[in-house]
């Protein structure tokens, strides 16, 4: 299945970010999963986020472009995959911080989070994989946290592949990232039993 195809299960005209309807993104999409340099992916990550994503939270657009990267993942150039798993990241961490009167289109933050969730066993093949970028490991661990946090199902997996991380010859913030998320799991394993 081509990215058309998973960008075609939408009426992208009819979804709404805080730019408007959401007719442009599916180019951004294509744009980012063929992207050739980190300048390019940068650029177009930092456009999609700011449709997406303001101070009020989440917008509508979130759970489609969420779906439409996550299935696109495993095909995107190196540059585009980084950026694409920074966005998912920002995405299923947005909350809406406003009014229900400020949020744009009908927002479900269940619904988003399940969209990034679909891409769960891509992002523990990143965290298992021992030529994973810093950025990568990075947006994968903040995936684990906020997606096995919300969903206790993922928790054992999630728990599992950042215990096998080797964070040697790795920037020691990323060690640090990695305990503090092993903590969250292990409390909020410890609020819900």
């Amino acid at each position: 299945m081509s990215i058309d195809d998973d960008i075609a299960r939408f009426d992208w005209p009819r979804i709404q970010t805080y730019v408007g309807h959401a007719e442009m993104v599916p180019d951004a999409l294509r744009g980012l999963t063929m992207a050739s340099d980190d300048e390019e992916a940068a650029r177009l990550g930092v456009w999609i986020e700011h449709i997406l994503v303001s101070v009020a939270g989440p917008c509508e657009g979130c759970a489609p472009v969420a779906t439409v990267l996550v299935a696109a993942l495993p095909g995107m150039t190196p540059p585009g995959h980084s950026v694409a798993l920074d966005l998912l990241s920002r995405i299923s961490a947005a909350e809406p911080t406003g009014p229900a009167h400020e949020q744009i289109g009908a927002v479900d933050i269940d619904e988003i989070r399940q969209a990034v969730a679909g891409g769960f066993q891509h992002y523990v093949a990143v965290l298992r994989a021992g030529s994973s970028s810093e950025a990568d490991l990075r947006s994968c661990v903040d995936l684990m946290d906020i997606l096995a946090f919300h969903d206790r199902s993922l928790a054992i997996e999630a728990i599992a592949a950042l215990k096998a991380i080797q964070t040697a010859d790795r920037a020691t913030d990323l060690a640090v990232l990695i305990e503090n998320t092993l903590d969250d799991l292990a409390y909020s394993s410890n609020d819900s039993a």
